[in-house]
């Protein structure tokens, strides 16, 4: 969900969202009359798929739990940390790339990257693996001292608890926190694999919904899913998230938690994601994360039994309220009902590394770019053209001694330090 949106693009028309916002364009949107799951208005075209006959046997559970988790942290930030994030800020806007570099801070485990922007109006943002940290100014009196998105790949390794105890440690670094962190925003999520078609519902039938907007989402030539209430206190989405992750997110880490809970590596897994925000959290006594610890499973419940269902439509009852779930959704809507332990990720750590497709498979372009140029067949005589070139070309690019090659890729390495969170660029004794 929105991190920044997991579902993606649609095509079409576009419905009027709740809170005020445009949905997105969508394909067969339906605008229902009012929130309550009444039947939509007139004149919209339903779905042209028929539902097809559904086994519940099919139905496999694979991962829920929390995909996201926003925390805003009440307090001011110390004198002496506003002044040294505005020093790194500064660093990190620098035309150098040798001062870009140390554009780096330190705070127990965590090496993070200081941006050179900040986000809204918070002055300051700071990034590694785990978390993205916004934080705010000494005379920003009104806003928090941070907020923090807990990343969903920190959260399936450690779980909630330890990754807001490690973030209550970084925070407490930066300043005077006067109270345990609000939820600003929680993603909750099923993972599952069924044998039927999700776009064979009718969207101004099947769905009741408190919401005003449902849209059908195509991307990369095939249905990829839909929507519910984007923009709203309250959002959701049934998506193809296998189709999500090979095409945009690349989060192949979840492969390995899918396949402890049994996944066979081909199915198509379906993501059931529900976005709430602070307004509809406070409605629902979730405030803080001990809360949402104990009420997991009811918040769930009210999403999926009171917010939104897919039902059977009745031909000789009139009433939506009435109609009998989908037999898929009693499954969905039952998941949380498991209180096991979830799967956890084997290996995590707090630096943003590239994936080895990106290095050997997009790295390679320049090397076979330059063989194929250059006639050569031999991968040894091509690695070794291909770097005396570059040391040739990089060394007439500049007149001083020290000035090509090795120092060109010497400055890269340590910008790739800092994107990567792996290494520390600054010198033992520099307090920035």
């Amino acid at each position: 969900m929105s991190k920044e949106s997991d579902l993606p693009a649609v095509a079409g028309q576009h419905q009027p969202q709740d809170g005020g916002a445009e949905a997105p364009p969508a394909r067969g949107g339906a605008s229902r009359a009012d929130g309550r799951g009444r039947r939509a208005e007139p004149g919209a075209s339903p779905c042209n798929t028929a539902p097809g006959k559904y086994n519940p046997d099919t139905f496999k559970p694979l991962r829920h739990g929390v995909d996201s988790l926003y925390l805003s942290y009440p307090g001011l930030v110390a004198e002496e940390w506003d002044k040294r994030l505005a020093k790194l800020k500064e660093l990190a806007q620098s035309e150098s790339e040798a001062e870009q570099a140390l554009a780096q801070v330190a705070i127990g485990e965590h090496l993070f990257e200081v941006l050179d922007k900040g986000r809204g109006r918070f002055a300051y943002v700071l990034v590694d693996n785990c978390y993205r940290l916004q934080v705010s100014n000494g005379r920003a009196k009104v806003l928090p001292l941070a907020y923090v998105q807990i990343s969903s790949e920190y959260l399936s390794a450690v779980g909630i608890g330890q990754a807001e105890a490690a973030l209550d440690f970084v925070v407490d670094t930066l300043g005077t926190v006067q109270e345990p962190a609000n939820i600003s925003r929680v993603d909750l999520f099923a993972d599952f694999t069924a044998d039927l078609r999700m776009d064979a519902f009718d969207p101004l039938e099947d769905w009741i919904t408190r919401t005003q907007s449902i849209d059908l989402h195509y991307r990369w030539q095939k249905f990829s899913g839909w929507s519910f209430g984007m923009g709203g206190t309250i959002a959701a989405r049934l998506y193809d998230k296998t189709l999500e992750i090979e095409k945009k997110s690349r989060k192949f880490y979840l492969h390995e938690l899918w396949r402890a809970a049994g996944w066979n590596g081909e199915t198509t897994v379906w993501r059931m994601e529900f976005e709430a925000k602070r307004d509809s959290l406070k409605e629902l006594c979730v405030f803080k994360v001990r809360d949402l610890l104990k009420l997991q499973a009811a918040l769930w419940g009210y999403h999926t039994q009171d917010w939104l269902r897919l039902a059977i439509p009745s031909a000789t009852d009139s009433n939506p309220a009435r109609w009998p779930n989908h037999p898929l959704w009693d499954q969905i809507a039952a998941v949380f009902h498991d209180q096991g332990e979830q799967p956890r990720l084997s290996r995590f750590t707090p630096a943003r590394l590239p994936a080895d497709e990106r290095l050997f498979l997009h790295g390679l372009g320049g090397l076979t770019s330059f063989m194929a140029r250059e006639g050569i067949e031999d991968l040894g005589e091509g690695v070794g053209s291909f770097l005396h070139e570059a040391e040739r070309f990089h060394n007439a690019r500049h007149d001083k001694p020290g000035q090509g090659f090795e120092r060109y890729v010497a400055r890269k390495v340590r910008l790739k330090n800092r994107r990567y969170n792996s290494v520390d660029n600054r010198p033992d004794d520099d307090e920035t």
